[in-house]
């Protein structure tokens, strides 16, 4: 029976060491489990509605993002190719054509202008000419 009771008394022995270096541990595993209650608590009543508002603003701010990029295209397609660029060609001819025209008016300007200053020595030498044979 000794055997018996020895075993018992070592048995008895390391319960009593594992109680003591379980009841920290317990301590701890309780803190954790009330740790993890708050997170839990925290990322339903505070995190996951940020998170599903984000969620919100985002598909909001997407579609906007998808007018926008229909906007430009539109701009871009509509109106710059089929609109306002043969347009700004058109004007580019016309000023080209008319910046020809004036530059050759100009030539003939200061050609004519010439010719005026000729007739005007001539109707002046004429005029006094004239005079002279009527007095």
């Amino acid at each position: 029976m000794v055997d018996k009771e020895l075993l018992t008394a070592i048995s008895g022995l390391l319960d009593e060491k594992f109680d003591q270096r379980l009841l920290p541990m317990n301590g701890r595993l309780e803190r954790l489990e009330e740790d993890m209650k708050y997170v839990k608590f925290s990322l339903e009543k505070i995190v996951v509605p940020r998170i599903d508002g984000l969620d919100s603003r985002a598909d909001k701010l997407e579609s906007r993002l998808d007018k926008l990029e229909n906007d430009v295209k539109y701009i871009r397609v509509v109106q710059l190719e089929n609109n306002v660029i043969p347009r700004l060609d058109r004007l580019e001819e016309c000023y080209l054509d008319a910046a020809k025209g004036f530059r050759e008016r100009a030539e003939q300007i200061d050609a004519m202008a010439e010719d005026i200053r000729v007739l005007t020595n001539v109707v002046t030498e004429h005029s006094e000419k004239l005079d002279k044979l009527c007095v």
